[in-house]
């Protein structure tokens, strides 16, 4: 046994107790860091957090886009029981008018306009002339406030 490390001669014969006398406690090995070592990992937290930042951005943005759509949702919740179906259609005409054509919406009055708001979203709403709603007064108008909230969150722009 050329190899001091393995000779352990000096130890023979010896009880447990003393061998337990002999031993010397264990260093505490240094803590392990959470930062990463390398520059590769550094550009992979850069990408996620270009990532995260650009999609929070995108989120904000379209946020932006659409906010006369929360500005009329919260225009028609404002309304009061007694409302005119006028205000409703008047509310959901300045909408549109944000992004649509003037030539194209401006005008549109009575059955034609109730074609183009339904032609606009999916078969759960159908609105009703809104002139003969106004003189109708047991038209159902938590229901007709609920329709173009529907409305205001569903629609698609036409292009």
């Amino acid at each position: 046994m050329g190899d001091n490390a393995t000779d352990n001669s000096d130890l023979e014969g010896l009880e447990i107790y003393q061998l337990f006398e002999l031993m010397q406690p264990l260093e505490a090995a240094d803590p392990i860091s959470m930062i990463p070592q390398g520059p590769g990992w550094w550009v992979l937290m850069g990408l996620i957090l270009l990532l995260l930042g650009l999609l929070l951005g995108w989120r904000y943005y379209r946020r932006y886009q659409n906010r006369y759509r929360l500005y009329a949702i919260a225009e028609i919740n404002a309304l009061g029981d007694d409302y005119n179906p006028l205000e409703i259609s008047a509310i959901l005409k300045r909408c549109l008018l944000s992004h649509t054509p003037r030539t194209e919406v401006a005008a549109l009055t009575g059955e034609p306009w109730c074609e183009y708001l339904n032609a606009r979203v999916d078969n759960r709403v159908t609105f009703t002339d809104f002139y003969l709603l106004r003189k109708s007064h047991n038209f159902d108008r938590a229901a007709l406030k609920r329709q173009a909230i529907y409305w205001l969150e569903n629609y698609t722009v036409a292009t």
